[in-house]
């Protein structure tokens, strides 16, 4: 038996056009799925300030979905975005725009979901 922490896995599904944008714009900063879902996580296992500003934002995101916003989603996504993306120890200011076409880029992210699970 292996010395490393045994593992799981974690399913969610999605609507298709969802987990493509969503997957297009993690690409667009650097990241992937897997590694916001670890750092998420993370956050959540350890409570503290971390969880308490996840929790606000996601309470946010919650109390927004209820009103009729749909001029303001885009607004909306940025602002989960940033948060997040601060708790989990992200600098938005250091992102960088992906110019690739999302072909490219939606490639690039299945091949690197193919090497995390070894099939690559």
């Amino acid at each position: 038996m292996s010395t490393s922490a045994a593992m799981a896995q974690v399913n969610v599904r999605m609507q298709r056009d969802l987990k493509e944008r969503g997957d297009a714009t993690l690409a667009l900063v650097g990241s992937s799925p897997a590694v916001i879902i670890r750092q998420l996580w993370q956050a959540l296992a350890e409570g503290g300030e971390a969880y308490q500003r996840i929790m606000r934002a996601l309470a946010k995101a919650d109390v927004a979905e209820e009103a009729d916003a749909a001029d303001t989603s885009l607004l909306q996504a940025s602002t989960l975005f940033e948060e997040l993306g601060t708790t989990l120890g992200l600098d938005p200011a250091s992102f960088v725009p992906d110019t690739r076409p999302t072909s490219e880029v939606l490639e690039d992210i299945e091949w690197e979901l193919f090497e995390e699970r070894g099939l690559a």
